[in-house]
């Protein structure tokens, strides 16, 4: 074998021709396994995968419940200055008119459901308030001369009402939306039941409400809005005190911001929601998500004063001026401090 030969076969083995002391020793290395991580990027990307398919499935139920809605053609209606923004606007507000036991009610049948409510939203999109109208209060229904509020709605429809109330108030109304108290029930289990104050025991359709603080289950609920036994005006401020127990849940809780609940509160509000034909689905959106961001007290909740001469309701025109002026100027809160007499008390009869 050549020198040559022998000092390549030493350099393959990684021998040196020096004494044994200095031979350099390699030491042996485990090849990492990357398994652990491909793992976890794979498990990363399927959640994130899974996200985005709920959110986009999510976005996709909304936009289908949403469209579900029924719309009402409703004349009279004044379009919004800022139509891509709910503030500074004001809906009006009433129930579907059904009896005390459910059934549908004309104005002949005593103890139907008249809520009739202005919810004004402030321009600077940090709360609003609701102001309720008395049903039987008798005003100056065009065409029709001096008669009960609600039988605007009974004779004319939603758009009389409309024209009834801006004549009455000068208050420019953009929305309509009509609550179906048939349907209540579902949305108050959909929230988790709501909590209401009753200042006697009572008893109806068999049921005891407590003195006191009483929780709703969807059909206690009922039972509470609809009870036969107190009359009908004690029973429109149960209704208002259920649609504000409502509110202040979804809007303390943040029910609609909140992924898990979003679609079945949603779901509960739409089935028992119709609104007006200008309402848009980017509209009810944003409407949703102005909501579900509000603090439970960023709402005040009033009645407007009422006078009684001989035996019928009538505006009390001193206090209602201002609770217009009140609405046009985002200054409803500052009406209620005012006159604390006409906020809604927190125990209905």
């Amino acid at each position: 074998m050549s020198d040559t030969t022998q000092i390549e076969d030493e350099a393959r083995s990684g021998q040196s021709a020096g004494p044994a002391g200095d031979h350099q020793v390699v030491p042996f290395r485990r090849k990492r396994s990357r398994r652990p991580l491909r793992v976890a990027l794979i498990t990363l990307g399927s959640l994130l995968c899974l996200v985005i398919v709920a959110v986009v499935g999510s976005y996709a139920y909304v936009n289908h419940a949403i469209t579900s809605i029924p719309r009402l053609r409703v004349a009279g209606l004044v379009a919004p200055v800022t139509p891509s923004t709910l503030d500074g606007q004001t809906f009006l507000i009433t129930s579907y008119p059904v009896g005390p036991t459910g059934t549908p009610a004309d104005q002949t049948q005593s103890g139907y459901s008249n809520l009739v409510m202005l919810f004004h939203t402030n321009a600077n999109g940090k709360g609003g308030g609701a102001v309720t109208l008395p049903g039987d209060v008798r005003v100056n229904v065009p065409g029709h001369g001096a008669e009960p509020l609600w039988d605007a709605m009974q004779k004319g429809s939603p758009s009389l009402l409309v024209q009834t109330i801006t004549k009455l108030t000068g208050v420019s109304i953009n929305h309509y939306a009509r609550l179906d108290f048939t349907h209540i029930a579902g949305l108050v289990n959909a929230i988790g039941g709501v909590e209401v104050t009753v200042p006697a025991a009572t008893k109806g359709f068999g049921y005891k409400f407590v003195k006191g603080v009483n929780n709703l289950t969807g059909v206690t609920a009922i039972y509470y809005a609809r009870d036969p036994t107190v009359k009908g005006q004690d029973r429109l401020l149960r209704q208002e005190n259920l649609v504000r127990a409502v509110f202040t849940k979804i809007a303390n809780d943040h029910l609609l911001t909140n992924p898990v609940t979003t679609v079945h509160v949603l779901s509960a509000i739409t089935s028992m929601l119709a609104v007006d034909s200008n309402f848009t689905n980017s509209d009810i959106e944003s409407l949703v998500s102005q909501f579900g961001s509000l603090a439970a007290d960023a709402g005040t909740f009033v009645t407007a004063p009422t006078l009684t001469v001989g035996t019928n309701l009538v505006p009390n025109p001193a206090l209602d001026a201002q609770l217009w002026t009140a609405i046009k100027h985002d200054s409803i809160a500052a009406y209620a401090k005012k006159y604390p007499s006409t906020v809604m008390p927190l125990a209905a009869p």
